[in-house]
């Protein structure tokens, strides 16, 4: 499998960089090859180089696979993006004080730092708006690769920026369109992203550790890894035969979607932000669903707390899942009945479960489930849910929940 040199499929030309934004943060890239050749068209797996050695695996498919999109879409992103150099450069508050709390001896946290109100003392999360917080485009392991690097990556022009990188493409195996009938729009790019390439994925990150991917902690890469290996894993990655598109099986696990790893929600989910389209498709490229990122989003700093918190004191066999409604879920397993769901309702939280009024109301009070008095629950009419209760989550704790959805739990047992 030979490599694609970006220069031969891309440009990039200097602009004026932001306001407030380093001065470096000056690049924008175009598609300039006309027509894009097909076999760089369609839904499949890449790997990007740097002088050679491997800094990111992803993913490529349209939001309802379309086989003429091409994968150019996404590499003219990532040369300028991941290197730092895009105009559009943006942080979550929690990457950005990693970086500027972080040893940097290249000088790119300092060049960020200048644009802050405090220098490299700004807690970012008490700096919004700022134009480096507009956003999630960079991480704290882009800037760690593009910190490595920043000698000559700081000041590179264009055309020898784009000769240092090369690309792999690996579509998916002919027929693959074939294999989505009975899907439509966005649930074949859905499918095609969770079934067939997220797996892929997933295998060849862990595998080959790249340096830009959000789910590798920094440090923890594998440093130098060639084309050529990386190549041959690409070629065979697939399986023989694909899943077919299968309702059921959309249902219950595509349309429901597991939670992220915490290092993509600290990436892309800022409390109190709105994602961009670009933000929420690099998101769900690397495994953050949109609806676990809008859900997220409307969540306050202690909702935010309060939801992470259940997230890691969930036990077998609740199993948390997200929708696109937005709200998260919790389930008895992976086939089995949604016993309750949150909600965002203006920095509160309405949360909603099969346990009857009665029962909810009549949970003990006391310090293990945060209660002084007894909750105030309500009748849900024409819902499969029986009951409602709206939740400060400054004060709620994860055990509450999970009494709730046990209770609700009982209720469906009976």
């Amino acid at each position: 499998m030979p490599p694609f040199a970006a220069q031969d499929l891309l440009s990039v030309r200097e602009v004026a960089a932001h306001p407030n934004k380093p001065s470096w943060a000056n690049l924008v890239a175009h598609i300039h090859v006309d027509p894009v050749p097909q076999d760089l068209c369609g839904p499949g797996l890449y790997a990007l180089f740097l002088d050679g050695a491997l800094f990111y695996i992803g993913l490529h498919v349209g939001a309802d696979a379309d086989p003429g999109l091409p994968v150019l879409e996404r590499w003219k992103l990532h040369v300028v993006g991941q290197t730092l150099r895009a105009k559009a450069i943006s942080f979550s508050p929690t990457p950005l004080n990693q970086v500027l709390r972080g040893p940097d001896a290249s000088g790119l946290a300092d060049d960020l730092a200048a644009c802050l109100p405090n220098g490299r003392d700004t807690d970012c999360h008490a700096a919004t708006p700022h134009p480096l917080l507009g956003g999630s485009h960079c991480t704290a392991q882009k800037a760690a690769f593009a910190s490595a690097h920043w000698d000559s990556l700081r000041s590179a022009a264009p055309d020898a920026l784009l000769a240092r990188i090369t690309c792999l493409f690996r579509p998916l195996p002919a027929g693959w369109d074939a294999l989505l009938d009975g899907a439509a729009g966005r649930e074949r790019g859905d499918w095609v992203r969770e079934q067939w390439l997220r797996p892929a994925e997933t295998r060849l990150v862990e595998r080959f550790r790249p340096i830009c991917n959000a789910c590798i902690p920094i440090g923890t890469h594998h440093p130098r890894l060639d084309a050529g290996e990386v190549g041959a894993a690409l070629e065979t990655i697939f399986p023989a035969a694909l899943p077919p598109f299968d309702r059921a099986v959309y249902d219950a696990r595509v349309a429901r979607r597991r939670p992220a790893p915490r290092a993509l929600v600290e990436a892309y989910a800022a409390p109190g932000t709105v994602a961009d389209d670009h933000v929420a498709e690099l998101a769900e490229d690397e495994g953050l669903s949109r609806g676990e990122l809008a859900f997220r989003q409307r969540l306050s700093p202690a909702g935010s707390s309060l939801v992470d918190a259940l997230l890691d004191a969930c036990p077998a066999p609740f199993q948390p899942y997200f929708t696109n409604v937005p709200d998260l879920r919790i389930r008895l397993g992976e086939a089995g009945r949604t016993l309750m769901m949150l909600r965002t309702a203006r920095g509160q939280l309405h949360c909603f479960s099969k346990a009857d009024v009665a029962t909810v109301a009549a949970l003990k009070t006391g310090p293990d489930l945060g209660l002084e008095r007894g909750l105030a629950a309500e009748p849900v009419e024409n819902d499969p849910m029986r009951s409602r209760v709206t939740l400060d989550p400054a004060t709620a704790t994860p055990a509450l929940l999970l009494a709730i959805a046990q209770a609700a739990a009982e209720a469906v047992a009976d």
